[in-house]
């Protein structure tokens, strides 16, 4: 990979439990609308807000790996994994940019997460560090906020995938085929992800 200086980064944070189609084509439209040099796909490690996450970490980063492996600019990030503490997005930035110079970062969110982005810890500092892409769960109503942020909106298809559905087919037996790639289908059944009703 390219020195990552003075470029373009996209971060899409998450559970990632487990990654689907849905993310991909989010990520690529980004990449792709706003002349992205890389996105990093962040699984999150111990999340301020969501109750239970049910595959472990190395296991969600592991299906991350598998599902951009065909993709040079797409990589993964172990950065809030190996925490052993709450990652909040502020600080992930913020260390990164400790790592990379002169990176301009831009921030990937669900239309659901960026309504709540004044919620976020620290979120005055962390609008100055980042512009917000942000998909739209509708294409129905236009979006805004009344605080001061820097965002536009990701121009791709509303495609309503969502792991919690993932996980419930997985569970029921179903067929999980074109949500998620094959081969991240054969390593959850490898190591028999989502076969339990816990959620």
């Amino acid at each position: 990979m390219d020195r990552l200086e003075n470029k373009k980064i996209g971060i899409f944070g998450g559970s990632f439990d487990p990654v689907h189609y849905g993310h991909l084509i989010i990520a690529e439209r980004a990449r792709e609308e706003f002349n992205l040099d890389y996105i990093f796909f962040i699984p999150c490690g111990i999340p301020p807000h969501k109750k239970k996450i049910y595959a472990s970490p190395i296991d969600r980063k592991n299906m991350i790996e598998i599902a951009i492996k065909n993709n040079q600019f797409f990589k993964v990030s172990d950065i809030e994994i190996v925490k052993n503490e709450v990652s909040y997005t502020y600080e992930t930035i913020m260390e990164m940019k400790k790592t990379f110079f002169q990176i301009n970062f831009f921030l990937i969110v669900g239309e659901d997460s960026f309504y709540d982005i004044p919620n976020w810890y620290k979120a005055k500092e962390l609008v100055n560090e980042v512009i917000f892409l942000v998909a739209r769960r509708s294409e129905k109503k236009d979006i805004s906020i009344e605080y001061p942020l820097n965002y536009k909106i990701i121009s791709c298809p509303f495609i309503d995938i969502s792991s919690t559905y993932i996980r419930s087919c997985i569970f029921e037996n179903k067929s999980v085929k074109y949500l998620i790639p094959d081969e991240v289908i054969e390593y959850i059944k490898e190591k028999g992800l989502y076969v339990k009703r816990n959620y």
